[in-house]
């Protein structure tokens, strides 16, 4: 159901719910700096929109439904660039910290984005005005939370203010010296 309601999203009848959420994935993808040879994971990928934007790169979508994922297990990919785009908040702080532990086995130099939405009163606003409930009862991982694990694995390098909805993120693997 949550991935018919991501789906629903990006192809929703409201124009501006589907124009902030397309968006999102373009201001998303600049930031990421992207070459040519970058190994790309979408990790949570739904419907394969950043599979759809970037068809000239190589990259690799994971879901936790089977009949969206293309690989059965994201451990085994070797990823230079790894996205959890509007992700993270759906699962719990314990899981992350799992998954960001097996994300650094499989390269130990990567880059992460990750967009969070804010949780804050313009988002709990924005989301009435389309209709939604102000807190989605599916987002069980606070913002706060989400970025307080992320550095403490990761160096921030870059971040975008999407409109104060949403935050997204360029961390890089800390460097030991």
């Amino acid at each position: 159901m949550e991935n018919n309601l991501l789906e629903n999203t990006y192809e929703s009848k409201n124009l501006l719910t589907k124009t902030y959420f397309r968006q999102k994935v373009n201001a998303a993808v600049k930031l990421a700096h992207l070459k040519k040879e970058d190994v790309i994971l979408d990790f949570g990928c739904g419907a394969g929109w950043l599979e759809n934007k970037l068809r000239k790169f190589y990259i690799i979508g994971y879901d936790i439904n089977p009949e969206k994922t293309f690989v059965k297990d994201y451990r085994k990919v070797k990823p230079t660039k790894i996205f959890c785009l509007d992700v993270l908040e759906h699962i719990p702080a314990p899981e992350i910290k799992k998954i960001i532990g097996d994300f650094k086995k499989m390269n130990d130099n990567f880059e992460i984005i990750v967009s969070i939405p804010t949780g804050n009163f313009i988002s709990r606003k924005m989301r009435k005005f389309v209709g939604k409930t102000e807190v989605p009862k599916e987002h069980i991982t606070s913002y706060d939370e989400i970025l307080k694990i992320l550095k403490e694995n990761f160096e921030m390098k870059r971040k975008i203010n999407f409109f104060s909805v949403t935050k997204i993120f360029a961390f890089e693997t800390k460097q030991t010296v």
